[in-house]
């Protein structure tokens, strides 16, 4: 990965890259104009930046500026000097990733160079299809390095060359619409249409004539013919969802047009074949048995020729950042929010939470986070979810981000009452002053 060292002290310039040519692309440069010219020719991911350019103070905020403008990708990393901690934070306001004071600490450099790499790794991976995503349609990837989830796409890639029926199984927001389309995508039936039909949704009286269609006089109201929606994917793909909730009276139709391909619409004498390919999905674990709400133990065995379960987020492990990161990305042109980024402790929270409603769930979050959020940074707090879990984390850094995160937790409780929020933390106000300091944490919610 490329690294353009900025800085018009040569020596330190000349330190910082020998201390990291060993595991970057070393570019240089000692003038602001230096500096955007040589990120033009080359754009490297990773840029570290004096803020002191050219004798001016502040010319690196310039510079960052001119960056962001070329790749709102590049991770910009601020050395100022050691009186200009207000020039740092201003930096990372316009969209640097992180800032270091002089004199540098090249063992901290790296951890952040590092970090910002790992970063850049992951926002690598969701634009465009790779080993470990799959197209579902042409708006949506399916994304994932576990193992499971690959042998899912391995899984598609075969079922796309069949007709066999699927039945997709999984919790819900796990995405089984997404894999049904993904399979359809990749299928012979692509330029035709996919109807996904939630079977839980249509009252039950309704379902049979949405389903098979009817003729006019058929009953009370159906005053034209009218195409069922089995009709309609002709040629395509029949969607399933919450194949469970099906009425047991149905399914024994359903049955068998599954085994002749037959429609015949309420109220007509004759019959139509459709060539329709039928995928099923449900989130109920044990739906078939003789209880007159589950699903028919002949009508199961049709649907699920081929049976795909879907893991729930809880157990890709960090696929959770990957699809986040994918997430911020297509936010950014949504909300035209260009510089949006998850802050290190939001990657941390992300990870660590349980996600019970799956990627739904977090895409439901990451949505409401964008449009809440201070200066295109996303924190837990606008997730609405806990940065507590600090498994992966020295314990030095560990034992910071719990306190953070209890202070500014009690300082809400308290609405940042510094009197109650200390009573509440058990200290006295000086102490909590000097935590509040410590962690940087504003007396008031912004």
């Amino acid at each position: 990965m490329q690294l353009l060292l900025v800085d018009d002290n040569d020596a330190l310039r000349e330190q910082m890259k020998w201390s990291l040519s060993d595991q970057y692309e070393i570019l240089e440069a000692a003038t602001a104009k230096d500096a955007i010219d040589g990120f033009e020719k080359k754009r490297p991911q990773l840029v570290c930046l004096d803020m002191g350019l050219d004798n001016v103070p502040d010319k690196g905020l310039q510079v960052i500026d001119a960056l962001l403008t070329q790749s709102r990708s590049v991770k910009i990393i601020v050395i100022t000097a050691n009186t200009s901690a207000q020039l740092g934070r201003e930096s990372v306001r316009r969209g640097a990733f992180d800032y270091l004071q002089k004199p540098v600490n090249i063992d901290q450099l790296k951890l952040i160079l590092d970090r910002a790499k790992r970063l850049t790794e992951l926002e690598s991976v969701a634009p465009a299809p790779q080993a470990g995503s799959m197209i579902s349609t042409s708006n949506f990837l399916m994304i994932a390095e576990c193992e499971p989830m690959l042998r899912v796409f391995e899984y598609i890639r075969k079922l796309a060359a069949t007709d066999v029926c699927v039945l997709i199984t999984g919790e819900s927001g796990t995405g089984k619409e997404l894999c049904a389309r993904a399979i359809h995508y990749h299928s012979s039936r692509k330029e035709r249409a996919f109807v996904p039909i939630n079977c839980g949704a249509i009252p039950e009286t309704l379902i049979e004539s949405e389903l098979f269609g009817y003729v006019r006089g058929a009953f009370t109201g159906a005053n034209t013919d009218k195409q069922g929606l089995i009709e309609s994917a002709d040629g395509g793909t029949l969607f399933l969802d919450e194949i469970g909730d099906m009425p047991r009276h149905l399914q024994a139709k359903l049955l068998r047009f599954l085994e002749d391909k037959v429609v015949q619409r309420l109220g007509a004498t004759d019959s139509h074949v459709a060539n329709v390919r039928v995928l099923a999905a449900t989130n109920k674990q044990g739906i078939t048995g003789s209880e007159s709400d589950a699903l028919r133990n002949d009508l199961y065995y049709r649907l699920s020729e081929f049976e795909i379960r879907l893991p729930p987020l809880r157990e890709r492990g960090r696929d959770v950042l990957l699809i986040a990161n994918h997430c911020i990305e297509r936010n950014r042109r949504r909300f035209d929010q260009p510089r949006l980024k998850l802050s290190a402790r939001a990657e941390q929270a992300i990870v660590a939470f349980s996600w019970p409603g799956n990627i739904r769930e977090l895409e439901n979050k990451l949505n409401r986070a964008t449009i809440t959020c201070a200066h295109q940074t996303i924190e837990p707090e606008d997730l609405g979810i806990s940065a507590s879990s600090c498994a992966e984390l020295p314990l030095k850094e560990a034992k910071d981000l719990f306190e953070k995160e209890f202070i500014m937790n009690t300082l809400r409780k308290a609405e940042f009452n510094i009197s109650a929020a200390a009573t509440l933390a058990g200290v006295s106000r000086p102490t909590l002053y000097d935590l509040i300091k410590k962690h940087g944490i504003k007396s008031k919610e912004e």
